[in-house]
């Protein structure tokens, strides 16, 4: 049944049907290894690179808290930003926190960082994301510590180059094998073409080439195009000898009939003469194969009525 519903839809030439036959399953392959290593890969990167950052945000709150007032912690955090490359403050309260499912979907590591900082960071009270950067509030003694920065710090970007190199290097080999596809069908298709015509009456060129089981098919090809051409020239010799013999005979008894003109059995014997030598001619045509007769267009009520009259 499923046979049937998708027998319309694939190609009937071999040519397409080797490709498929090639590159689909190649094509699945490539694709399931390549998003099957990108997501252990980079969720494996954005894990380690999130808690590098887990244990950053723990030292510089653990120093903010350390201060004995609020001046002595933004002091203290503005040192450590600037050491840790990231900006730092410390504000009264912090905005409403975004979620992970605000990132865009084909952001998974983005996606999976948010996560792994709210479970590495349970005094993260809200976190924003916007324009590829990340701001988190974590609650402290002197108020929320406001860190900012961006989410390539804790999220392996670009997870798409390997996609897009696999795609290229696909593409490139992909042409490759086209054309050496192309060239191992291209045998096939000269020999399909030369039987097509040999069917037709045509004699085309053909040489053996290609693998070993198309040479095989090519000279097996061959070999019976001369035997049939050896059998259509013996039978045309024979049918030339055949013509000869039965018109000497034939041509006999027309110069007797024809002496006798006036008897009734004659004028019919030569009614039975013309009649086999019009045989004769048809069967010698119709012997005739060697000639190619050129297609042309007949109107079929005119013939008829040729005919009947």
């Amino acid at each position: 049944m499923l046979g049937r519903l998708l027998k319309p839809i694939f190609p009937r030439g071999l040519y397409w049907r080797a490709a498929l036959i090639v590159f689909v399953p190649v094509t699945t392959i490539l694709l399931v290894v390549s998003l099957s290593f990108i997501q252990r890969h980079y969720d494996g990167v954005t894990r380690q690179m999130t808690a590098n950052f887990v244990l950053v945000a723990h030292h510089i709150l653990a120093q903010a808290d350390a201060a004995p007032d609020v001046a002595a912690a933004e002091r203290a955090v503005e040192r450590l930003a600037g050491a840790f490359d990231l900006r730092a403050a410390i504000v009264a309260e912090a905005p409403p926190s975004a979620r992970a499912e605000d990132l865009p979907f084909y952001d998974l590591s983005g996606r999976l960082a948010v996560r792994e900082l709210a479970r590495g960071l349970p005094e993260m009270d809200s976190v924003a994301l916007h324009d590829g950067g990340v701001t988190l509030w974590l609650a402290g003694r002197h108020g929320h510590l406001e860190l900012a920065f961006q989410l390539s710090r804790i999220s392996a970007r670009n997870p798409h180059q390997m996609l897009v190199l696999t795609l290229v290097i696909g593409v490139v080999m992909g042409m490759i094998s086209f054309t050496y596809l192309k060239n191992q069908m291209r045998p096939m298709l000269r020999l399909a073409q030369a039987a097509e015509a040999f069917g037709h009456g045509q004699t085309l060129p053909y040489r053996v080439a290609g693998a070993t089981e198309v040479r095989a098919a090519g000279k097996a090809f061959l070999e019976m195009r001369a035997r049939i051409e050896r059998h259509i020239e013996q039978r045309t010799l024979m049918l030339s000898g055949v013509s000869h013999d039965l018109r000497t005979p034939l041509t006999r008894m027309r110069l007797a009939l024809s002496m006798l003109e006036d008897e009734p059995e004659a004028r019919a014997l030569l009614a039975d003469v013309a009649e086999m030598e019009a045989l004769i001619d048809r069967f010698l045509e119709f012997a005739r194969t060697e000639a190619v007769e050129t297609e042309v267009e007949t109107d079929l009520g005119a013939l008829v009525a040729r005919r009947a009259a």
